[in-house]
This record gives C-alpha cells, sequence and structure tokens, in this order.
C-alpha cells in the first residue's frame, strides 16, 4: 500500500501562507516568503512506518514548498496514495479536510486525522475521516497500518488513549523525502545560523491554561528527555550529512526540563566535539539556575528562549503559570546570562486569560526595561488565543466571550478573538500594537550594540561607483550608508531598493542614486530585465549586501542579481556589522577588507 504522510496546506483559500507550528498554535501571514517549522511530530510517524511497515511511505510538506489546494492535491495524486496522514490544527483544518477530501475523491484514500484540532472535534472530523488519532499518535498510526483490530488500537477515537511514548525508542525523524536543512532556509527569522530543528525531548511538566502542549498534545502534562547520547548521534549525523550546518534550533516545548539532565547533555556535547555548533533552545524558568546557564554557554548555546508570557499577576494567576512566573528571579537571570555572553529572546502574550489593561501595560513597561538594559536579545509576541481544547478556550465559551468564531482567525498574530466586557478586544489590540512597535526599539538597541565600530574599519580598495542592495531595515541600511559615505567621499553611491522606501531612500544625503524594482523581496528570477541592463551599464566596482541575519542565510537571490548586474567586487555585511568577501568564503567574519 502506498501512504502520504503530509504537513499542511502551504497556502490557503485567502492567500494566507501557513505556519504550522506542531504542539504549539499555528499562524499564518501574507507574506508568501515565510519559513516554516520542521513538523517534527509527523516527521518521526514517517521514519516509524518506514522502519516497521512493509508499505510505501512519502512524507510531502505544502508548507515548506508553499503549495496552495490546487498544486497539493496534483503533487500527492501523482502518487495515488491509499492512506493519507495529517496533523491538523484549528487554523488549518478548513484547508486540509478539503485537501484529504478531494483526495478521498479521486483514490479511494482512506484519510487519518491527527494533531489538536482532531483531539478536541473528534466527531465532527470523522464524519469525513475515516481514522481520528487522538493526541500523541505516532505508535497509534503504525497500529492502524500494521492492521491491529480497530477495537484494540489505544489512542484511536473512541477507544481509550494511550500512554506517552518512549522518546528513546524513537528513530531519527524524516529526512529523505524532504530535507531537514531546508526547514532552515529561510529559517525561523530568530535564529541567527543556518540551523536544523531538532528535539532532545518532549513534552512540558506544566499546563498552562492557554497551552495546546499541556492541554491537548498529550494525555496529561508530562516531560520526557532522549539520552545524551541518543542526542549526540543525531548531532553527529546531522553534521556529516550537512557540512554547511552551523547550528541546531532545539524547538522541544521545554530543552531544559530537568537541571540534571542539562549538565549530563551540555557535558556529552563538549565530550564529543559538538560545542563549535550555535545552539538555539526553547526553554523555561523555573528549571533554570546559574549554573545550567554557565554549562549551556560552554556548550556552544547562544540563544536561550524563554516564555516570559507577562509582567501582570492577575493574567499569569488567570493563565496558570505558576511557578513559570517570577519576574524578579527572570531579570536575576537574564543579568547572569547576558554578563556571560548568552542572548535571550522573549515570548510574551496580550489578551490572555486574567489580563486585564493594567496587566498588559505592565509587560510592555517590562518589555521596555529588558530591552533598556539590553538583556532583551529578540523576542516574539502573540495575541492570547484560546485553542479549542485548552481551559482557556472552554471557559471562553462557557461565558461567551467568544466573537466572530472562524477558524481561520485562530492564528494569535492577526485577530482577537476574545471579547471580555472587563477587557476589549479593542484594546487588547491596542496594547499588542504599542508592544509591536519596541520590535523596531530593540532592532536598534541590538544592533548599535553590535555593529557601531566595525563599519569604521571597513577598508576595501579605491572605487568611484558603490550600488548598495537594500535587503535589510533601514537603520543597519543608514549606518552602512554612513560608513561607505565617510571611507569613499568620492565615489559615488547608488540604493537598489523597494518602492516603499523610496521617500526614504532620497532623502539620505549620502545616496546620489535610487533605483526601484518593485516590492516584495528580491527575486532573480522576475527582476525586471530592463532595470538589470541598466544597472549592469554603470559598471559598479563596489557591491555591498546587507544581511539581517548572521550568516546570509536566503540571500542567494540577491547574490545571483549581483552576479548579473556583473559588480566587480562584491561583499556583506552581517547583522553583527561583520563583512564578509563573497569572491572569498573563507575570509567570511573579517572586519577588514583590503
Amino acid at each position: 500500500m502506498k501512504v502520504a504522510v503530509c504537513n499542511s496546506v502551504g497556502i490557503d483559500a485567502d492567500g494566507y501562507a501557513m505556519i504550522h507550528s506542531p504542539s504549539r498554535w499555528t499562524n499564518s501571514t501574507k507574506d508568501l516568503n515565510i519559513f516554516t517549522y520542521y513538523p517534527w511530530e509527523l516527521a518521526y510517524c514517517s521514519s516509524i512506518l518506514k522502519r516497521d511497515t512493509d508499505h510505501e511511505v512519502r512524507f510531502f510538506d505544502g508548507c515548506l514548498d508553499k503549495l496552495d489546494h490546487n498544486t497539493f492535491v496534483e503533487k500527492v495524486a501523482d502518487f495515488c496514495p491509499d492512506y493519507l496522514i495529517m496533523d491538523c490544527a484549528t487554523r488549518t483544518i478548513n484547508a486540509d479536510s478539503r485537501f484529504a477530501k478531494e483526495l478521498k475523491r479521486r483514490f479511494g484514500t482512506k484519510f487519518i486525522i491527527c494533531g489538536p484540532h482532531a483531539t478536541t472535534f473528534p466527531e465532527e472530523v470523522s464524519k469525513y475521516s475515516d481514522y481520528v488519532v487522538l493526541r500523541e499518535y505516532e505508535m497509534t498510526v503504525l497500529e492502524i497500518l500494521q492492521g491491529k483490530d480497530p477495537n484494540d488500537i489505544l489512542g484511536l477515537y473512541p477507544n481509550a488513549l494511550r500512554s506517552p511514548l518512549d522518546v528513546n525508542k524513537l528513530p531519527l525523524p524524516e529526512d529523505d523525502d524532504v530535507s531537514r536543512l531546508a526547514y532552515g532556509i529561510p529559517g525561523e527569522p530568530s535564529s541567527e545560523y543556518l540551523e536544523i530543528q531538532a528535539y532532545a525531548s518532549r513534552g512540558c511538566p506544566l499546563s498552562c491554561s492557554f497551552c495546546v502542549c499541556g492541554n491537548i498534545s498529550y494525555a496529561h502534562p508530562n516531560w520526557r528527555s532522549r539520552d545524551p547520547q541518543s542526542v549526540v548521534y543525531e548531532l553527529q549525523t546531522l553534521r556529516e550529512k550537512y557540512p554547511q550546518l552551523e547550528g541546531i534550533f532545539f524547538d522541544e516545548e521545554v530543552h531544559n526540563g530537568s537541571k540534571k539532565y542539562m549538565l549530563e547533555l551540555t557535558k556529552a556535547i563538549r565530550q564529543n566535539g559538538l560545542d563549535d555548533l550555535k545552539y538555539d533552545v526553547m526553554c523555561g524558568q523555573w528549571p533554570m539556575d546559574e549554573e545550567v546557564l554557565d554549562a549551556m554557554k560552554s556548550a556552544g548555546y547562544y540563544m536561550i528562549r524563554l516564555g516570559i508570557e507577562t509582567a501582570g499577576e492577575k493574567a499569569a494567576q488567570g493563565m496558570d503559570l505558576m511557578k513559570k512566573f517570577n519576574v524578579p528571579r527572570l531579570k536575576q537571570l537574564m543579568e547572569h546570562g547576558t554578563n556571560i555572553g548568552l542572548k535571550f529572546y522573549g515570548t510574551f502574550t496580550f489578551g490572555g486569560e486574567g489580563s486585564t489593561d493594567d496587566c498588559d501595560k505592565k509587560t510592555l513597561a517590562l518589555m521596555n526595561d529588558l530591552l533598556d538594559r539590553q538583556l532583551l536579545w529578540r523576542f516574539q509576541l502573540s495575541i492570547s488565543t484560546p485553542q479549542p481544547g485548552t481551559p482557556f478556550y472552554n471557559r471562553m465559551k462557557q461565558k461567551g466571550y467568544l466573537r466572530n468564531v472562524d477558524w481561520k482567525h485562530f492564528d494569535g498574530g492577526n485577530h482577537c478573538v476574545v471579547d471580555n466586557p472587563q477587557y476589549p478586544a479593542e484594546v487588547v489590540m491596542k496594547n499588542f500594537r504599542e508592544a509591536e512597535k519596541l520590535y523596531e526599539k530593540g532592532f536598534n538597541n541590538r544592533y548599535t550594540s553590535t555593529a557601531k565600530d566595525n563599519f569604521n574599519s571597513i577598508e576595501i580598495n579605491s572605487t568611484r561607483e558603490i550600488l548598495l542592495f537594500r535587503t535589510a531595515r533601514m537603520k543597519q541600511v543608514n549606518d552602512i550608508l554612513g560608513s561607505l559615505h565617510a571611507q569613499y567621499q568620492d565615489s559615488r553611491i547608488s540604493v537598489l531598493g523597494q518602492n516603499a522606501v523610496t521617500g526614504e531612500l532620497k532623502s539620505n544625503n549620502y545616496v546620489d542614486d535610487v533605483f526601484l524594482y518593485g516590492d516584495g523581496h528580491f527575486n532573480n528570477d522576475l527582476f525586471p530585465h530592463p532595470l538589470l541592463q541598466d544597472l549592469s551599464k554603470r559598471k559598479y566596482s563596489l557591491g555591498v549586501i546587507p544581511y539581517h541575519n548572521m550568516s546570509g542565510n536566503g540571500y542567494a537571490d540577491v547574490k545571483a542579481i549581483a552576479r548579473r548586474i556583473g559588480i566587480e567586487k562584491m561583499v556583506a555585511v552581517n547583522i553583527e556589522g561583520k563583512v564578509f568577501d563573497l569572491e572569498n568564503p573563507g575570509d567570511q567574519g573579517r572586519s577588514h577588507l583590503r
């Protein structure tokens, strides 16, 4: 039999790209170049089926390939699957169910639906699916496809639930039909290196009222760690397969669920010579202490992501944050970590259960304080969205606070679906928009602290014509323009950019010419040919590409356009002001180019 394991449809009927996040809530955006998360549980499921059955199993990812309904259907239709397995979130259920129904209509494909939406609404989805799998699903799916009597399969609706699986018996997740490295190009926007997503643990010991993981994905709150040697083996395997790999994004729910485990894992990483990789990790504050932070730093960890959520006590109580909420201790840990060279990333949510206008303004004040003290390197914002099946959702529905219920609005980034008379949705959105303004402040603080001295030290042979590509925020672009003008005062500086920033570019006294290609990202295939010919005639001797990340991951189209223009010498400047000689990769990271 043929088994198709499919991540969600990538672009829905309204033109939104899905950022499908396993065990969390799924977001969406009109930016069709957005990254997507590696669908880790589906990926483990795929590997298990390939290992433990004789079926022809193939993995497809509509999110990774940005496929809409018709394109995804045609791609999977070439495989003619007998079975289809999908992990569906509430945000994706409309597009995913339409996709599954079309395959069933064409081929009689049996649909195995898994994930949080199926777990919450099993009766609803059973109307069009053949099997509804509840909570953690890999072993249940395996037994279905091994032909076991459905009445005897735990975790298969309406049977009893299955106990959490042993994570140390899992194979490495799917890396054949899709490349794990592909999910890092472009990777999660705050990851500063070319990183592969990996998972040293599963689950969470807490059960915050809004959390998909603690309330839906598993039968009960739990945390299970993999043996450190198993993690080391995976890291070694990935490094050998992908020599260009720079780091690992440990994107599980709580990487540091146990102090003892963290000390063992970081020791194993060091002892096996893997501490030269860069580790970016999702952590909890409550198991953390200074000794663990020191151990993480020594093992190559560079960014610690903490679920801070709120600075309001009422909000913390309403969200059942429990020991996760301790603002004074949070600041102590961030001070220590920052002093030893770690970077901190915080997640903050607005409009959570129990929250008030005052609570969310306290969160805004905390964010400003952490930014001003340079303790917060990056952050993520969300509108607290009651995912179906969570206590938050159940209580909001019971109180009649849910408004205009439409599953496509349950994405945590574009809509506020809770309208509490004591804290109306419009006021929540106002505070959320205020918080969004801090993204620019955070960037400016981060950039100024890392790059202000490096631009002044760039030394390149004298040149007459310079072309700067507008490929980063204007703060970074303006700093580079200032540095170029100071060093090459007799040169002519042109900028190639987007229509949306025409005014700002033309108002810069260091810019002699502005060339516009349209809006959106640089696209080599769509770049206007007449403009390309015009730029080629100008015989630029120096081209400069600003990177908004560390290593230039995701800039292939810009580099291709630069090559077609025929620029004599190309350099790039990354987010920390380091200069990259694009003609001599061995010179990357040097601050001086001659």
